[in-house]
């Protein structure tokens, strides 16, 4: 969390909030005794990491007085979400709206005019074309009415001067993660069953997603029923061709042995839902043999898938289904316990305990495996954020000089003058130095993309706590 924390926050951040990790619960006074800074850079300290929501606070003591920090780790630890936030939105909604999203992102909590002020001003001095504020009024409430940005009532400044000293502000917005994890998990979920039968059957889990009356951003275990003549009339507007094909299709899902779509009456062609709970641990599942394929080869994988179907096995009934030599699966089924992916399972015929009357019965932890998979991946996270970190600090001179040079042209083209009558500030051998520095730059940048969808995929889409 700290690691992250100093990507995101600096290192002033970083060190106040490795001392609230270390001691769980910390005043104010245990945080300037610790960090060694001054009363107000800590005290500007703890304003950010709360509107971040690194950290939570209570008031204690009789009088409530004193205020004591904790990490909020759950919200931490979604900052190397961020990035496929933006991107979402970007997508869905356009690159203005992911200037909005990044403003409200950068000041954590904050009032509508101050965001719409901001990025009124950054679009005037990038972008030729006009931008109006009623424009960027519309997307900031689109993005509001998708669940995105929502209302909060935390202060944003909790130095706890008294009311009449602190400066009255408006209404207050902050991004809203679970809205973010909704869209993210529906995506996922469609991807997965096209990925699992075909592009046909993606659709129809798609209408009976965008059927779902529940709110934006509500995790629940299922969606809202829709009907067999909802499911048709959303088929018709999007996929026509599909019409006659929804009832087959339909039939395939709710008899797969995934259970991730089930009928839940058969009146007037039946009513069907998305269980999300089934799809989390099948789309776990996914991942975590994906990683052993990576890791261990394709023979240790498809142990590992036997044992994972089977939940409790024997090594012999493993070779026999694994269609492997019986010393093969011994050593792939031993390499595999030794890393933690199997437990052994004793079950004793006799009360001696013998070795010889014992069955070995071998088992997926998933629980722990899950916790153990997460905990390396955001140490993944941290390493990439610290190895592009590097190679941006070993080739600073270079980046500072092109974003000069970009700025230069930038006011050129504004005031009408052509860009190729300016100076090149970069030498040819800077220019191929700076472009090899970008492309390990962007593989760094999209390493972390695939770890991030592994972390959605083991937290269920932010529905699982983190330990």
């Amino acid at each position: 969390s700290s690691g992250i924390n100093a990507e995101y926050g600096g290192p002033i951040c970083a060190k106040a909030v490795s001392i609230v990790l270390q001691n769980n619960f910390v005043t104010l006074k245990d945080i300037i005794e610790k960090t060694g800074f001054d009363r107000r850079t800590v005290n500007q300290c703890l304003c950010v990491l709360v509107k971040h929501r690194f950290l939570q606070y209570e008031e204690i003591g009789e009088k409530s007085t004193t205020v004591r920090y904790s990490i909020d780790l759950s919200h931490a630890l979604t900052l190397p979400l961020y990035p496929l936030f933006v991107s979402m939105v970007k997508d869905n909604h356009g690159d203005i709206a992911e200037i909005i999203l990044e403003e409200v992102l950068h000041q954590g909590v904050t009032t509508k005019d101050t965001v719409l002020e901001t990025c009124l001003g950054r679009l005037s001095s990038t972008s030729k074309d006009p931008v109006k504020m009623d424009g960027l009024t519309s997307l900031f409430e689109v993005l509001v009415s998708r669940g995105y940005i929502e209302k909060t009532t935390q202060d944003p400044d909790p130095t706890y001067e008294p009311p009449a000293k602190k400066k009255k502000m408006g209404n207050l917005w902050r991004i809203n993660s679970n809205a973010f994890y909704t869209s993210l998990r529906d995506k996922h979920l469609i991807d997965f069953m096209r990925n699992r039968f075909d592009e046909g059957a993606g659709d129809v889990v798609s209408v009976i997603l965008a059927l779902n009356n529940q709110l934006e951003g509500d995790m629940a275990q299922m969606s809202s029923a829709a009907t067999y003549d909802q499911i048709l009339h959303g088929l018709k507007s999007k996929k026509p061709e599909l019409v006659p094909f929804a009832k087959s299709y339909l039939d395939v899902l709710i008899n797969s042995d995934m259970g991730i779509v089930k009928m839940i009456e058969e009146y007037g062609g039946g009513s069907f839902v998305v269980h999300y709970g089934k799809f989390y641990e099948e789309y776990t599942k996914h991942h975590i043999r994906s990683i052993v394929k990576e890791r261990f080869g394709p023979k240790c994988h498809r142990v590992f898938s036997i044992v994972l179907a089977q939940k409790m096995i024997e090594q012999k009934q493993v070779a026999e289904l694994a269609l492997l030599p019986y010393k093969d699966a011994k050593e792939l089924l031993y390499t595999l316990y030794t890393e933690n992916f199997l437990e052994i399972q004793e079950l004793h015929r006799t009360p001696d305990f013998s070795p010889l009357r014992t069955f070995y019965l071998f088992n997926v932890p998933l629980g722990k495996l899950r916790q153990k998979l997460l905990n390396t991946c955001y140490k993944a996270v941290f390493n990439l954020m610290e190895l592009r970190k590097q190679k941006l600090n070993e080739n600073n001179r270079l980046v500072e000089k092109s974003l000069r040079a970009d700025a230069a042209v930038l006011q050129a083209t504004q005031k009408g003058i052509p860009a190729d009558q300016l100076e090149d500030l970069l030498t040819n051998s800077e220019k191929q130095q700076l472009a090899g520095c970008m492309r390990v730059v962007k593989i760094l940048d999209l390493g972390e993309i695939s770890v991030v969808d592994t972390v959605l995929a083991l937290t269920h889409f932010g529905t699982m706590a983190i330990t």
